[in-house]
């Protein structure tokens, strides 16, 4: 009974290492970092990109930011693991379609910031650079939001703009 109960609790901790992923299709796109799939068993999920942030609709680029996402998503199968869950219930994911990290497209599309202040010590220290990189690219070519001189991260923008 003793070597039953220490093999349960073994398996136990090794699943709880493994990170949960969802899958299915997007069924709508929120905004540049945020949408809903409905996975196989007619589950809607609300998920946040992980890593970075979005300008908000109503900011600079916005809009353009949401297009691109549902360029990359709209009705396409994505699979989302699952890093943490914000305080609006929605699961913060690394989302992958077609095996392309979009979380790191939005952002080499000058399209969202790398959120460095929620990032280190979640994000792989590989995966940070990356991002890093990809901001650092889309930047000095000045896509999407970095052809504005100075433009206000979301953060700031919605402190500035309480709902």
């Amino acid at each position: 009974m003793l070597r039953f109960c220490v093999l349960l609790l073994l398996l136990t901790a090794c699943k709880a290492d493994q990170p949960t992923v969802l899958s299915g299709v997007v069924i709508k796109v929120l905004d540049g970092d945020s949408l809903i799939i409905r996975d196989a068993a007619n589950q809607e999920h609300a998920l946040r990109l992980a890593f970075i942030d979005a300008p908000e609709y109503s900011q600079a680029f916005g809009s353009e930011s949401r297009r691109s996402l549902d360029r990359w998503a709209y009705q396409k199968t994505a699979v989302a693991t699952v890093i943490d869950t914000d305080k609006y219930q929605r699961s913060v994911v690394l989302l992958q379609i077609v095996g392309k990290d979009i979380n790191a497209e939005q952002v080499k599309a000058g399209l969202a910031w790398h959120y460095q202040h929620f990032a280190k010590g979640k994000q792989s220290t590989t995966q940070f650079a990356l991002y890093q990189a990809a901001e650092s690219e889309a930047r000095a070519a000045q896509r999407g939001l970095w052809q504005e001189a100075t433009p206000t991260p979301p953060w700031d923008y919605r402190r500035a703009h309480p709902r």
